[in-house]
């Protein structure tokens, strides 16, 4: 079935708990990145979502968020101001030294008996320095010497400058970094994708697809509304919403009403359910290319 044409999971429109998924998951991807040209096409929301279906499997994760000092997501472990990349030019190994927070947990990460999973969320706009820097480290080649295998989760929505950028990015880290395993994260949230015959749109998408052919594609739902927005808003994660009481939930969002905390609840829990496999397919052993 083309991927375009892929449903999104059956589920009922019901909260469920979260359960323990895949049973035999053996996570293989201990460095793994969500990369994009441009913002807001859901990074730091999947990225979030990753380290806490990895810590509720039982692993230890470390959250690298590289964005500006503006921006303070939760979930962050360590935090790369985007700002340094302007003065990286007077620094030691210029842009390269920027990350030298990464390269350092990378290190720590390698050698740590509990075996953890560094997760990046890359800002929006800082692809080209991540371009040049990978390149200049053979940031794949490090990765391999400290015994980690990587993967890039490249994101896209249904806009045709999000796909078609998507399609350069994927491009561009197979030929920079070529022992990165690449996946291709089709997100929703602006959309299906499902475009006319012969239309602009559909070009630049079988364009996309082909430019992510051999790797896995992830289907990711959108979530209802503007639940997760207003969740995270209030400080709440995931698994906050999913788990709180539900009269603890309705104050903790602001003393909103029971039937509309009722209603995120099921929205997140259906969310979380669809995408977990998807996200676990993508992590473990059976979807990693042969070397």
């Amino acid at each position: 079935m083309p991927y375009d044409e892929m449903p999104v999971h059956d589920v009922p429109n019901e909260a469920v708990p979260i359960e323990a998924p895949l049973a035999r998951f053996a996570l293989f991807y201990r460095y793994n990145e969500f990369i994009s040209t441009a913002s807001h096409v859901g990074k730091t929301m999947l990225a979030n979502f990753q380290a806490l279906l990895l810590r509720q499997l039982g692993h230890k994760v470390v959250v690298v968020r590289i964005e500006s000092k503006a921006v303070r997501s939760p979930l962050t472990d360590i935090h790369i101001p985007s700002e340094d990349f302007a003065d990286a030019a007077r620094l030691p190994g210029g842009e390269a030294a920027v990350l030298r927070p990464l390269y350092e947990a990378v290190e720590r990460a390698a050698q740590d008996e509990e075996r953890p999973t560094v997760i990046v969320d890359w800002g929006g706009g800082l692809s080209a320095h991540r371009a040049k820097i990978y390149a200049a480290t053979r940031f794949d080649d490090r990765l391999a010497d400290v015994g980690m295998r990587g993967r890039t989760m490249v994101l896209s929505t249904s806009l045709s400058d999000r796909m078609r950028q998507a399609g350069e990015l994927i491009e561009q880290t197979r030929t920079i970094t070529p022992g990165l395993d690449v996946a291709l994260v089709l997100n929703r949230r602006a959309g299906n994708f499902r475009f006319i015959e012969g239309s602009d749109e559909r070009r630049i998408y079988d364009d996309l697809l082909k430019a992510a052919r051999g790797c896995p594609v992830v289907p990711i739902a959108p979530i209802t509304g503007e639940t997760w927005k207003v969740c995270e808003a209030a400080g709440l994660s995931m698994i906050d919403v999913i788990e709180l009481p539900l009269r603890e939930l309705a104050n903790r969002l602001g003393g909103e009403n029971a039937w509309l905390a009722a209603a995120f609840q099921s929205h997140l829990a259906v969310w979380w359910r669809a995408s977990e496999r998807e996200m676990l397919r993508v992590l473990g052993e059976a979807n990693a290319p042969a070397r």
